[in-house]
């Protein structure tokens, strides 16, 4: 009779799995994640020193303005560096066009200048962005977008 018991409990329980199993594997089935959904939730990873880095381009006429900047993380930063590549776009690659540099013993640093262009090229800004906290620290890349000088 124990024998009948156990083998029943058994059958039920594999049952169960079974069933519940099942509808699972259905729904997983029909379910799709693209890359793309993913990234419009604009995922980054958790900086500890950097809180917020900006790499921006603006060209007028012939004249392209750089402002690239770092701040870093108040009461933990101790100190700042920017450098901002003003880049030309060349088939598919971007050559250095200039190159500023700023480094301040402060939690934040910045680069804004100017910089003549030629008409007809596509260009962009790498900012190369560093905040340490004492002999710590981390690094970033901010991309601006591309502007046509026309």
């Amino acid at each position: 009779m124990k024998q009948k018991i156990k083998k029943a409990v058994a059958i039920i329980c594999m049952g169960s799995v079974v069933l519940t199993a099942a509808p699972t594997a259905s729904m997983a089935g029909n379910m799709s994640f693209s890359v793309e959904s993913q990234q419009e939730n604009d995922i980054s990873p958790y900086m500890m020193y950097i809180r917020d880095a900006i790499s921006a381009l603006w060209i007028s006429g012939t004249t392209a303005t750089v402002d690239c900047s770092v701040l870093g993380t108040d009461g933990v930063a101790t100190k700042a560096k920017v450098i901002a590549e003003l880049q030309l776009k060349s088939g598919d690659n971007w050559l250095p066009v200039k190159i500023w540099t700023a480094t301040e013993n402060d939690c934040e640093a910045y680069v804004y200048d100017t910089y003549k262009v030629k008409s007809g090229n596509i260009y962009r800004v790498k900012a190369t962005v560093t905040v340490w906290e004492g002999n710590l620290s981390e690094t970033q890349y901010v991309y601006s977008g591309e502007q046509k000088c026309n």
